[in-house]
């Protein structure tokens, strides 16, 4: 047993002296709480991910491929939120906003008419929206008296010129035998324009440009 007891106390020795010496402290010196404490881990330590050296092969999250890969998923989110954050939506969703933005392009066609027309009567009517929704669209119309000296071809063919100058697309007929020109405008805003030019028996000729804006559920 003296024997015994003899070589389990140099064993206990022995483990004391080689855990103060890994931990740094002075094995005359007795441990103390701190020393203890700095001992003391609910996980081992683990080593942060190293490039591997010269002429080995690359493995796991550090392939070039997947730090490429996550650099341009990073680049494309911030494009996105960037893009998200700076662009406001241009487009009027209210009634208001979309027969102001009908008006707007009748008043260019209109413009085209030179010299300015003699009589000009504007009228608005809101009507539900053709696809059977509950929404509703503004029906913007304007009736004409062009001046003296007004030729509908020559100005259906200045009207043609000048649109498809900027990009619209736009389509012409003559209509009856009595000079009537019809015609239709689609423009960058996807909203339609149609001119109708028409004259009496006695000559008179009368232009009349409509548009039908888009469909909205707000009234605001």
């Amino acid at each position: 047993m003296g024997v015994a007891g003899s070589v389990e106390g140099m064993d206990d020795g022995r483990t004391a002296r080689e855990e103060a010496e890994r931990s740094g402290v002075d094995p005359v010196q007795e441990l103390t709480p701190r020393d203890s404490l700095r001992q003391f881990r609910l996980l081992p330590r683990r080593k942060l991910p190293q490039l591997p050296p010269r002429g080995e092969r690359w493995s796991g999250l550090l392939r070039p491929a997947t730090l490429v890969t996550v650099g341009i998923v990073g680049v494309l989110v911030a494009v996105v939120w960037i893009g998200v954050a700076t662009v406001r939506p241009s487009t009027p969703t209210t009634l208001d906003g979309v027969t102001a933005e009908a008006s707007a392009l009748v008043d260019q066609v209109v413009q085209t008419l030179d010299p300015a027309p003699t009589s000009d009567e504007e009228t608005t009517t809101v009507q539900e929206c053709p696809d059977g929704t509950a929404d509703e669209q503004a029906v913007v119309t304007r009736v004409l008296t062009p001046a003296t000296g007004f030729e509908p071809r020559e100005w259906a063919a200045s009207v043609r010129e000048h649109f498809e100058a900027e990009g619209w697309n736009v389509g012409v007929e003559t209509v009856g035998d009595r000079g009537g020109v019809d015609i239709s405008l689609l423009g960058h805003a996807l909203v339609p324009v149609a001119v109708e030019v028409d004259s009496d028996a006695d000559g008179a000729v009368t232009v009349t440009v409509t548009s039908e804006s888009r469909c909205t559920s707000s009234a605001a």
